[in-house]
């Protein structure tokens, strides 16, 4: 599976998960989860990455 495949898995789990969310806590509450779990898991995929050949030269 590629990275496309792998982040759309997981955002559906995700938009699910807050779906759940929105029955309980409101409809806003669970935008707001939604997008603060999404913002995370992107800035910990781009801090993750691996060095390119041309960052690891230095």
């Amino acid at each position: 599976m590629n990275k496309w495949g792998e982040r759309f898995v997981i955002y559906t789990a995700l938009a699910v998960l807050c779906g759940m969310t929105a029955a309980f806590a409101g409809t806003a509450a669970a935008l707001w989860s939604f997008l603060q779990v999404l913002a995370v898991i992107e800035l910990i995929y781009w801090i993750a990455q691996p060095a390119t050949k041309s960052q690891a030269k230095g």
